[in-house]
């Protein structure tokens, strides 16, 4: 199948034609990344985001630390007072 009698169809030279033709192209390879369901950050083809299990998690983990380090200041803070 050849899509040179459509082309044919479009008025003008050949230019016209083949700029018609390059935005149809175009336009029909960009469907799949604009017509596209909403998916969850970091999910999507072209997506920099890391996804969202990845944050969180991080963050979990974050918090946690940060507790066990609050945690181990008021150990040592209390061994420092009993010692003195």
């Amino acid at each position: 199948m050849s899509l040179e009698p459509l082309l044919q169809k479009i008025p003008g030279g050949p230019r016209v034609q083949v700029l018609v033709g390059s935005a149809v192209l175009l336009g029909i390879c960009a469907v799949p990344v604009f017509a596209k369901p909403q998916e969850k950050r970091g999910h999507d083809l072209f997506s920099q985001e890391k996804p969202e299990a990845v944050v969180q998690s991080k963050e979990r983990l974050q918090q946690e630390f940060y507790q066990q380090k609050q945690q181990q200041q008021q150990q040592q803070a209390l061994i420092m007072k009993i010692m003195m």
